[in-house]
């Protein structure tokens, strides 16, 4: 019996990984569809590496990850700029360490880590919803997952993946009991993502549950411990702020530059206006980021009785945090697909939804792929795709 247990699982993962290749396939067609047929982009802030076809993965905000690895932090004190301090330092530490111990080039190291970080949270939540639901769900929100327009940024110079890859782990051995290793898990998340820090609460939250659900100095010590390691990523991004730039705040003040990605409208305005714009919102990949969010965010309140309390109370936070941070503030959906990336329970939603359902199943996966094929193609010659 164990060993049938091993072989289907090993089975299910090997088909997980067999999922995100064929995906990353799909965006490899949309770089190849650009080069012939897409004119790139002229605008201001045009910048490419000189290296073969990946260069297409790093794009925007790589610039300031290579920068940080290569350079380190550097702030001259005025807000409109954009500067690197924005960017939270766990991915691209883990590139330069990963570049020095192979001896490779920082911008292939950024690239590899993104799609090594990515496969790793494909296996574990493959594992994850295949313990918490079953294999069908699992392999079917892998599909959702992968298949999702802003999954791109899993493959490019961006932090989502590691921020994935650490919240999915975090989860995985909090379901498991192992309090104290998901809680170095979410510190990892915390450094490296700005919504990171919201994984203490479904910390918190099991360590109540497992004293008992009583209110205790020894519950209090347990919940505070938690906490602490969940914040440690980002306490100690505040420290070297601190040390470094006399602000410990500093990458939130400096965040003021990047408030005209809404078109310096007032607050919530930009959120109404890509709702209401229709097909003549820029092009598609802007319009479908609201879209997205509303419905995922309908899932997510829709399904809320089959999902674990953990899951729900980092669902219901990270909604909670991008309305407040974003939707009704000045850049409203702008990017919304990319930070829905790490809200990986609405995918679960999204799944579980259509895994009964194969036609509805081969639809979410057509016009995810379809979507999906879009996005690269647009990124690829800098067009903003999320």
């Amino acid at each position: 019996m164990e060993l049938d247990a091993a072989i289907s699982r090993l089975t299910g993962t090997a088909k997980a990984l067999a999922i995100f290749g064929v995906s990353r396939i799909v965006i490899l067609m949309g770089f190849a569809f650009s080069a012939t047929y897409l004119k790139p982009n002229s605008g201001p802030g045009i910048w490419n590496i000189v290296a073969p076809w990946w260069r297409y993965l790093l794009r925007y905000d790589s610039a300031y990850y290579l920068d940080i690895a290569t350079y380190g932090y550097d702030y001259n004190g005025n807000p409109q700029a954009m500067q690197s301090i924005v960017f939270f330092p766990g991915y691209p530490m883990l590139f330069r360490v990963l570049a020095r111990i192979l001896r490779i080039s920082l911008p292939f190291s950024a690239v590899f880590v993104s799609n090594l970080c990515a496969a790793g949270a494909v296996v574990l939540l493959f594992w994850l919803v295949a313990r918490l639901w079953d294999e069908d769900t699992a392999l079917a929100t892998v599909a959702v997952v992968s298949l999702f327009p802003g999954s791109l940024f899993l493959s490019a110079g961006y932090a989502e993946s590691a921020g994935l890859l650490f919240t999915v782990a975090a989860f995985a051995l909090l379901f498991r009991g192992r309090v104290a290793l998901a809680a170095v898990c979410a510190g990892c998340v915390s450094g490296t993502r700005p919504l990171g820090f919201l994984l203490a609460i479904p910390l918190v939250y099991a360590v109540w549950r497992d004293t008992g659900r009583r209110f205790s100095l020894r519950s209090l010590g347990y919940a505070c411990a938690a906490g602490a390691a969940a914040e440690s990523g980002l306490m100690g991004f505040m420290l070297y702020c601190w040390i470094k730039f006399h602000d410990p705040l500093v990458f939130v003040h400096a965040r003021a530059a990047w408030k005209g990605e809404g078109g310096g409208l007032p607050p919530g305005l930009a959120a109404w206006r890509q709702l209401t714009a229709g097909a003549a919102f820029q092009y598609l990949p802007n319009l479908s980021d609201s879209w997205f969010f509303l419905a995922f965010a309908a899932i997510a309140i829709a399904l809320w009785r089959r999902f674990p309390p953990e899951l729900n109370l980092y669902t219901a936070a990270t909604l909670l945090a991008l309305l407040g941070t974003r939707v009704f503030q000045e850049p409203g959906f702008t990017s919304m697909n990319r930070y829905m990336m790490l809200l990986f329970p609405c995918m679960i939603g999204v799944a579980l939804i259509a895994v009964r359902r194969v036609w509805l199943m081969a639809s979410v996966a057509g016009v995810f792929g379809a979507m999906l094929f879009m996005h690269a193609a647009f990124f690829a010659q800098w067009y903003w795709a999320g």
